[in-house]
């Protein structure tokens, strides 16, 4: 990508507010993007700091694939807390779903997401929405975990990640 295209690109993103439009140029930028998005893109956070947002950039950092994208979600994505449609979500409550999950889930399905995380990489959860996600989604749902459908959507797969991360410590 040249440099005039990368300018234009930046400039199409600050300035597009249709939703699907903005997930389509980030789709773009994860499939032919490079490092020189990383930061601007972080700046959007700032500006504009919601689920929705959060998720694209994500899943946009994660095709890019790279060492610095991969430091971006660590740092910038993943480091605050969630919302629920609007207000934050405590590391109390953050926790306590971790903890449920761990607790609850059978080891049976525990090997399965781990095997399915194996198999198709970091993007796992947007092809395992259905059958992974809807349990998850339902089983939160359904122990008093009432974070609003939107935050739900989003993040049962950083759950899911957290969970598997504090059972291999």
């Amino acid at each position: 990508m040249s440099e005039f295209e990368y300018i234009k690109m930046l400039e199409q993103i600050r300035n597009e507010r249709n939703q699907k439009q903005r997930e389509e140029l980030f789709d773009f930028i994860g499939e032919n993007g490079d490092d020189r998005f990383v930061e601007p893109l972080t700046e959007l956070l700032r500006t504009n700091d919601n689920p929705k947002l959060r998720s694209s950039l994500y899943t946009t950092f994660s095709k890019i694939g790279t060492e610095l994208a991969e430091q971006a979600i660590q740092t910038q994505i993943k480091t605050k807390l969630p919302k629920d449609n609007g207000k934050k979500i405590t590391k109390k409550s953050w926790k306590e779903a971790v903890d449920f999950l761990e607790t609850n889930l059978e080891a049976s399905f525990i090997r399965k997401v781990e095997g399915v995380i194996e198999s198709e990489g970091r993007l796992w959860s947007r092809k395992n929405k259905g059958e992974i996600g809807v349990y998850i989604r339902n089983l939160l749902r359904n122990n008093g975990f009432n974070w609003g459908e939107q935050a739900m959507n989003i993040y049962w797969p950083w759950l899911i990640e957290d969970v598997l991360q504090q059972q291999n410590k």
